[in-house]
């Protein structure tokens, strides 16, 4: 029998995501520190517990330019809440893979009894590209054959998404189906950002102006402040707080590469080998996911991410969104907020968001549509240009 991760059985579940909150998506202008002591202030009083409570805190470092002025975040973040307690404290940084790569950091030293109560947090801003691109392809670029060469964010996404495109044999058409269908969740969110645009056929996505290679305005993520956190417990002590369980019954991660340029195939990525990873150990497949979260930064990331995790075969995701079935009411609902496309792209944030709106999910607490059915969930994210994924398995109790 496939062991679970951490030497688990499959479906038990290793630990338990107990409560959380989320900073709506915004452009106010809150400093890095503000946003994260609002996000914990908020995930603490939803669990109903007091600093002293937790014994564990871990967050992301920094991706959007805060700098050295923030090196020792979590440090910060226990000054400001004089947590008294804390048996483990670390950062994590995996681009946006980040914030699941924390959940499983988090989740180990649960299960292994290293704490009892952790919290977790992410937060932060996006600023324009035209301030801060250089510094963020400084970061992701290999400095001697990519960085010279003047590339940015977008065209190197572009290359990608066209790559798939051309591997598929698929059109721009099939990019804007999914920009579609999560605006149909957007405009039903209160706090979406995207959600004042309307209802966005593909005639009116593919007519938008040009940004880069296959994608056009509406095709990229929005850029804005927000985050959150939530708090991790055992599952036997999952009663003691006030909302339904949601366990962490499978995890999977995998790497590729660091740079582009050594990347063998720009068409794919190793989010099949991390879904793999994450279904063997949940002993679950995707045919049992009630709904999906996948991190998409740009509108080729679904249709990749739902082929490579077993959701389509190649080139046949699109017609899951030409079907319905990724919509409203469909049998197979992806990015129930809108996602990054047309909920908000928070910088250092970003992959908290799906993780966030999963909980909220299948807690019945959904600020958007609730779905109906909301038990098994499938979040997916992944970090710097596509280099490394990270596969969560919920279960709701």
């Amino acid at each position: 029998m496939q062991t679970g991760v951490f030497g688990k059985k499959p479906s038990e579940p290793i630990a338990t995501i107990v409560a959380s909150a989320e900073l709506d998506p915004a452009k106010n202008g809150r400093s890095f520190l503000e946003l994260h002591v609002a996000a914990v202030a908020a995930a603490l009083a939803d669990a109903g517990i007091a600093p002293a409570d937790v014994d564990g805190l871990v967050c992301v470092g920094d991706m959007m330019g805060a700098g050295v002025e923030h090196t020792f975040l979590s440090e910060e973040i226990q000054d400001y809440f004089l947590f008294p307690n804390l048996r483990m404290q670390l950062g994590v940084q995996l681009g946006g893979a980040s914030h699941l790569a924390m959940l499983e950091v988090a989740a180990r030293a649960i299960q292994d009894g290293t704490c009892a109560r952790i919290l977790c947090v992410s937060a932060g801003t996006f600023p324009p590209i035209r301030d801060s691109g250089r510094s963020l392809m400084q970061m992701v670029c290999h400095p001697d054959y990519e960085l010279p060469f003047a590339p940015s964010i977008p065209t190197i996404y572009g290359l990608m998404g066209q790559a798939w495109l051309d591997a598929t044999g698929l059109g721009r058409d099939a990019l804007a189906e999914a920009v579609t269908a999560q605006q149909a969740w957007a405009t039903s969110h209160p706090v979406a950002l995207g959600r004042a645009a309307g209802p966005l056929p593909v005639a009116e996505v593919l007519s938008a102006r040009p940004i880069a290679g296959p994608f056009a305005y509406y095709d990229c993520s929005i850029p804005c402040e927000g985050g959150g956190a939530f708090v991790l417990s055992a599952p036997q002590a999952a009663g003691d707080f006030p909302h339904r369980p949601v366990h962490i019954v499978g995890t999977g991660e995998a790497h590729t590469h660091g740079f582009v340029l050594s990347l063998r195939d720009l068409s794919t990525t190793a989010a099949v080998d991390a879904g793999c990873v994450a279904f063997a150990r949940a002993g679950r497949t995707p045919a049992d996911m009630d709904f999906c979260q996948l991190y998409d930064a740009f509108s080729s990331n679904p249709l990749m991410l739902l082929e490579e995790l077993g959701f389509a075969e190649r080139g046949k995701a699109v017609e899951l969104y030409r079907e319905g079935r990724t919509w409203p009411g469909g049998d197979l609902p992806v990015n129930t907020n809108g996602g990054l496309l047309r909920f908000g792209h928070a910088g250092t944030a970003s992959g908290i968001c799906g993780l966030l709106e999963a909980h909220a999910q299948m807690t019945g607490r959904a600020r958007g549509i609730q779905l109906e059915r909301a038990d098994l969930a499938l979040v997916h994210a992944y970090g710097s240009m596509l280099c490394s994924h990270v596969t969560v398995i919920l279960e709701a109790g």
